[in-house]
Protein backbone atom coordinates (compact mmCIF):
# COMPACT_ATOMS: atom_id res chain seq x y z
CA UNK A 1 0.00 0.00 0.00
CA UNK A 2 1.83 3.94 -0.56
CA UNK A 3 2.81 5.72 1.71
CA UNK A 4 3.50 9.74 0.90
CA UNK A 5 5.79 11.84 3.32
CA UNK A 6 3.82 15.00 3.04
CA UNK A 7 5.95 16.70 6.20
CA UNK A 8 8.77 18.39 5.49
CA UNK A 9 11.21 15.81 7.44
CA UNK A 10 12.86 12.62 6.54
CA UNK A 11 10.25 10.14 8.49
CA UNK A 12 11.82 7.20 9.93
CA UNK A 13 9.89 3.96 11.70
CA UNK A 14 12.29 1.96 13.95
CA UNK A 15 11.51 -0.85 16.31
CA UNK A 16 12.23 -1.91 19.98
CA UNK A 17 15.82 -2.01 19.32
CA UNK A 18 15.76 0.64 17.42
CA UNK A 19 16.40 -0.97 14.06
CA UNK A 20 15.17 0.51 11.25
CA UNK A 21 11.84 -0.79 9.41
CA UNK A 22 11.17 2.07 6.85
CA UNK A 23 12.39 5.79 5.68
CA UNK A 24 10.17 7.83 3.82
CA UNK A 25 12.18 11.20 1.97
CA UNK A 26 10.53 14.71 3.18
CA UNK A 27 8.08 16.23 0.92
CA UNK A 28 9.73 18.87 -1.34
CA UNK A 29 5.72 20.72 -0.84
CA UNK A 30 4.82 20.09 3.06
CA UNK A 31 1.69 20.22 3.58
CA UNK A 32 0.89 22.93 6.00
CA UNK A 33 -1.53 24.67 8.23
CA UNK A 34 -1.23 28.22 8.28
CA UNK A 35 -2.46 30.22 11.52
CA UNK A 36 -3.70 33.49 12.14
CA UNK A 37 -2.67 35.34 15.45
CA UNK A 38 -4.93 37.38 17.38
CA UNK A 39 -3.76 39.45 20.77
CA UNK A 40 -6.25 38.78 23.17
CA UNK A 41 -4.38 40.43 26.23
CA UNK A 42 -1.95 39.46 28.89
CA UNK A 43 -1.11 37.29 31.53
CA UNK A 44 -1.27 39.35 34.72
CA UNK A 45 1.04 37.03 37.22
CA UNK A 46 2.24 38.79 40.83
CA UNK A 47 5.64 36.41 40.27
CA UNK A 48 6.18 37.57 36.38
CA UNK A 49 8.36 40.68 35.44
CA UNK A 50 6.27 41.58 32.82
CA UNK A 51 3.77 40.85 31.09
CA UNK A 52 3.02 37.84 28.91
CA UNK A 53 1.32 38.01 25.95
CA UNK A 54 -2.13 35.95 25.19
CA UNK A 55 -2.81 35.13 21.79
CA UNK A 56 -6.20 32.95 20.13
CA UNK A 57 -4.75 31.16 16.86
CA UNK A 58 -7.18 30.76 13.73
CA UNK A 59 -5.71 28.24 11.92
CA UNK A 60 -6.59 27.44 8.30
CA UNK A 61 -7.20 23.89 6.48
CA UNK A 62 -4.17 22.40 5.11
CA UNK A 63 -2.71 21.99 1.51
CA UNK A 64 -3.66 18.53 1.27
CA UNK A 65 -4.20 16.08 -1.91
CA UNK A 66 -7.34 15.04 -2.28
CA UNK A 67 -8.07 11.10 -1.16
CA UNK A 68 -6.62 8.58 -3.56
CA UNK A 69 -7.88 5.08 -2.93
CA UNK A 70 -5.12 2.75 -1.24
CA UNK A 71 -2.63 5.72 -0.46
CA UNK A 72 -1.94 6.86 3.16
CA UNK A 73 -0.22 10.63 3.75
CA UNK A 74 1.95 10.98 6.48
CA UNK A 75 1.46 14.14 8.00
CA UNK A 76 2.32 16.21 11.05
CA UNK A 77 -0.25 15.87 14.18
CA UNK A 78 -1.30 20.12 13.47
CA UNK A 79 -2.37 19.05 9.75
CA UNK A 80 -3.97 15.80 11.45
CA UNK A 81 -5.99 17.94 13.87
CA UNK A 82 -6.95 20.08 10.85
CA UNK A 83 -8.79 17.14 9.21
CA UNK A 84 -10.12 15.04 11.62
CA UNK A 85 -13.05 13.95 8.68
CA UNK A 86 -9.47 11.77 6.52
CA UNK A 87 -9.12 8.61 7.61
CA UNK A 88 -6.49 8.60 5.09
CA UNK A 89 -3.46 10.59 7.34
CA UNK A 90 -1.18 9.06 9.23
CA UNK A 91 0.87 10.75 12.69
CA UNK A 92 3.55 9.74 13.70
CA UNK A 93 3.48 8.29 17.21
CA UNK A 94 5.67 7.32 20.24
CA UNK A 95 8.90 9.17 19.06
CA UNK A 96 11.81 8.50 19.87
CA UNK A 97 14.70 11.24 20.74
CA UNK A 98 18.04 11.77 20.43
CA UNK A 99 20.03 12.90 23.47
CA UNK A 100 19.75 16.87 22.62
CA UNK A 101 15.48 15.87 22.59
CA UNK A 102 15.54 16.16 18.85
CA UNK A 103 13.35 13.93 17.14
CA UNK A 104 15.07 10.92 15.31
CA UNK A 105 12.25 8.48 14.44
CA UNK A 106 8.99 7.10 15.37
CA UNK A 107 7.57 3.37 16.53
CA UNK A 108 4.16 3.69 15.16
CA UNK A 109 1.94 5.98 13.67
CA UNK A 110 -1.95 7.15 14.53
CA UNK A 111 -4.47 7.33 11.62
CA UNK A 112 -6.16 10.09 11.72
CA UNK A 113 -9.83 10.57 12.05
CA UNK A 114 -10.39 6.60 13.20
CA UNK A 115 -11.64 6.05 17.13
CA UNK A 116 -10.10 2.72 18.72
CA UNK A 117 -13.02 0.18 19.13
CA UNK A 118 -13.69 -1.05 22.74
CA UNK A 119 -11.67 -4.17 23.55
CA UNK A 120 -9.88 -3.94 20.56
CA UNK A 121 -6.61 -4.15 21.43
CA UNK A 122 -4.88 -6.68 19.69
CA UNK A 123 -2.29 -6.06 16.83
CA UNK A 124 -3.64 -6.58 13.42
CA UNK A 125 -2.90 -5.35 9.62
CA UNK A 126 -4.90 -2.67 8.80
CA UNK A 127 -5.49 -1.51 5.45
CA UNK A 128 -6.99 1.96 3.88
CA UNK A 129 -10.51 1.71 4.12
CA UNK A 130 -11.80 2.53 -0.06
Amino acid sequence: MPVVNLTPHVVTVVDEDARVIRTWPGAVEPARVEAERVPMGHLDDDKCRGLVPLIVERRTRANLPEPREGVWFIVSSVVGSAHPERDDLLIPSDLVRDKRGVVTACRSFVISGRSPKKGKGRAVEITKRT
